[in-house]
């Protein structure tokens, strides 16, 4: 006898031992139970929820639909449980879908807001359930959409929100694309209307480029194309430069003149990286007046003070920031005589 054949008498000898009886027993009966209350259950009254496609048909080619229908229905049926499993089977190979004909809601106006009411509602779901199904409720209880024959303009996009760098980043630029959309709404709006505007946004924390996708503004009974924008950000870095200015006199009379120790000192500052190469030396005036230094009398030294900083340096510093200085007397024609 083979091994197979073997395991297969051992295997049915333990079953019909009384303890595998009693498990064939047990299980019939759980199998019976199941099957009275399964019978039991589909003949009751229950409910569920299913979900209704929308669709709008026959809609003309000059209509623009501006609000359109919510995309489902969440509907609440109530029948025999039997008849609600064939039903939900059926949806399987064919989704309950309601189509609701624009003809039969055009107003033969340029725009107009169409409201579907509860009654039709539920007469429109009626025909595409059997009879005998109950509609206990549905969700929304009240539908819309809205439309114009093609009235649009371009208008510019203008941003609502702020963009943050890190500390040691700035914004550097920001661009928007497309910077203009169409839109289309009542003639009445659009009249009135001079720019479109970007829903409220914070984004913080940027320490590279980076591109963003702005949704624009929702607002009843106007439609974008297209409805969102996107935003690039350059995102660039604050850097220090050195440079070299001289220290100069001012106000001095034409016989008198500054001379300081050392002539030049050293400006450090911060400035952000794309303007590193438009700031030189000749954008800062390290300056004193003779007055100034009339009245320096407590000190043989000349605290140094910039007169002119260029837009956009900061965290400026001076090396030395003090320096020796004397007030020369210079030869003239009047002196030479």
């Amino acid at each position: 006898m083979s091994q197979g054949k073997k395991n297969f008498k051992q295997t049915t000898e333990k079953l019909f031992e009384s303890k595998g009886h009693e498990l064939l027993v047990f299980c019939f009966f759980l199998a019976v139970s199941f099957g009275f209350w399964l019978l039991q259950a589909l003949n009751e009254t229950l409910q569920r929820e299913v979900s209704v496609r929308l669709e709008l048909e026959n809609v003309p080619p000059d209509v623009v639909i501006i609000d359109s229908l919510p995309s489902t229905l969440s509907v609440t049926l109530q029948n025999k449980g039997l008849t609600l499993a064939r039903h939900s089977f059926s949806t399987l190979f064919r989704p309950n879908r309601l189509e609701i004909d624009f003809s039969k809601y055009e107003t033969g106006k340029n725009d107009a807001e169409v409201y579907i009411s509860n009654a039709e509602i539920q007469r429109m779901l009626g025909r595409i359930f059997v009879p005998s199904m109950k509609i206990q409720s549905f969700r929304p209880d009240t539908i819309r959409f809205a439309y114009n024959h093609g009235y649009s303009r371009m208008l510019p996009v203008k941003l609502v929100g702020k963009f943050k760098a890190q500390q040691q980043n700035y914004i550097q630029s920001i661009r928007i694309e497309p910077d203009s959309v169409k839109v289309f709404a009542p003639k009445a709006v659009l009249d009135t209307m001079k720019a479109v505007y970007s829903e409220d946004y914070v984004i913080e924390g940027l320490r590279e480029p980076s591109n963003f996708g702005i949704p624009m503004r929702g607002q009843k009974l106007i439609k974008y194309e297209p409805s969102m924008v996107n935003v690039k950000v350059g995102v660039g870095y604050y850097t220090e430069k050195t440079v070299e200015v001289p220290v100069i006199g001012l106000n001095f009379p034409a016989e008198k003149k500054l001379r300081t120790f050392p002539a030049q000192v050293n400006i450090t500052f911060r400035i952000e990286s794309g303007r590193y190469n438009h700031i030189s030396a000749d954008d800062f005036v390290l300056a004193t007046t003779y007055e100034e230094l009339l009245e320096n009398t407590e000190s043989s030294k000349l605290l140094l003070q910039l007169k002119t900083v260029p837009e956009g340096v900061s965290n400026v510093r001076i090396s030395p920031r003090e320096v020796d200085y004397l007030i020369e007397q210079v030869a003239t024609e009047d002196n030479e005589r």
